[in-house]
């Protein structure tokens, strides 16, 4: 019975990872620029363009490894749900989760360089004002996987 209620969870998720994620990183639902506050930054058409090909190309790129994280997560928790958890093997799951979150992380970094790339000296100026006033408002929280 347990089984049967984590490979339901386990199903659920995994919809709702796809769901989450078919905006690539950063993508705001109808928006057609990576943030909502990108409108500020005078984006030529061009820009736009490219931008939004390079997200959905992100995305795409991104979400066999968010499935794979996922996955390696549920295993982690299955690997705790037992009488006598394995120590070893829970150590080799949490060090494949961290490998992954890292590759993200890496690729993520990458993607947001390669996007700065195709602004103007002026937009770039006016983004890192915006990443600070943002960066104010939020407390001084760093930019997350928002910022650029």
């Amino acid at each position: 019975m347990k089984r049967i209620i984590l490979m339901s969870a386990f199903l659920v998720l995994v919809s709702a990872n796809g769901w989450a994620f078919r905006n690539g990183c950063g993508m705001e639902p109808g928006m057609g620029t990576p943030f909502h506050w990108a409108s500020n930054l005078d984006l030529t058409e061009d820009q736009k363009a490219e931008i939004q090909a390079r997200q959905q190309a992100f995305a795409e790129e991104m979400s066999p490894l968010r499935d794979k994280l996922f996955s390696r997560r549920m295993e982690l928790r299955e690997l705790w749900s037992q009488a006598t958890p394995d120590q070893a093997r829970i150590s080799t799951k949490q060090r494949e989760i961290r490998d992954l979150q890292s590759r993200i992380q890496e690729r993520a970094t990458q993607h947001q360089l390669d996007c700065r790339k195709l602004l103007t000296p002026e937009q770039k100026e006016k983004l890192g004002t915006s990443v600070a006033y943002q960066d104010g408002m939020r407390g001084g929280h760093g930019m997350g996987r928002h910022g650029w």
